[in-house]
């Protein structure tokens, strides 16, 4: 599928308070290049342009960054909002119309392989949404309110998302301008497409795509590019 008809939009305008430290995550240094420019770099030859849903005091800096950044796409930026959701409507809204297909990726996934894209591009071609994931190896506990088991929960049908999540652009539209309108909160971005009565694909993910959560994460990150 041609990378013309692909926007990509990164939802950025949290910090990560849950990495700590005074530098916004997507910011730090992998190997002496910033986390989100390696977001970026991931997508070269699959994507027609991004869009950066960023917060309004952040325009400068990143502007800054992405102009010497030597990006093989070109990138907008739009202000974002206050949920992840409310971010991705406003990448969505801010993208080329003339692309019908969209991929959102997390500013903090820097190592996610061109295979994981370009499968998710593919699904396009026959779903509405699709989500890069990976089948749960973990054996899953149910709790109680007292922290003890109440149940094992069974793995078999159960995937843990990743990104990029794809989305057909004009169903995405719809389907998040009516959550804005009714309030919907969802947890990522295709299970807006989920509550809009769409189904979406499974395409397999990839255990080096790693969100950058907290500081072991960034180190974990550092290896695996060795």
């Amino acid at each position: 599928m041609s990378a013309s008809r692909v926007s990509l939009v990164i939802p950025a305008a949290g910090r990560g308070t849950r990495f700590g430290g005074p530098v916004a995550k997507q910011l730090l240094l992998l190997k002496g290049r910033a986390v989100l420019l390696r977001s970026l770099d991931a997508f070269a030859g699959q994507v027609k342009e991004a869009v950066l849903a960023i917060s309004a005091d952040a325009h400068d800096d990143i502007a800054a960054l992405i102009a010497t950044a030597g990006l093989p796409f070109p990138v907008r930026l739009t202000t974002g909002g206050a949920t992840r959701q409310d971010s991705v409507h406003a990448g969505l809204l801010a993208s080329d119309p003339t692309c019908d297909l969209v991929l959102v990726h997390d500013a903090v996934r820097p190592l996610v392989p061109t295979r994981c894209i370009t499968a998710c591009i593919a699904a396009l071609a026959e779903h509405v949404a699709a989500v890069v994931a990976l089948p749960c190896a973990a054996t899953v506990k149910r709790a109680r309110s007292d922290n003890t088991v109440d149940a094992t929960v069974p793995r078999d049908d159960l995937w843990l998302a990743q990104t990029p999540q794809g989305l057909r652009r004009a169903e995405a539209l719809a389907a998040f301008a009516r959550a804005a309108q009714e309030c919907w909160t969802c947890s990522d971005d295709v299970q807006v497409m989920e509550r809009a009565g769409h189904r979406v694909a499974l395409v397999m993910g990839d255990a080096r795509n790693l969100k950058l959560t907290t500081p072991d994460d960034l180190a974990v990150a550092e290896a695996l590019l060795k």
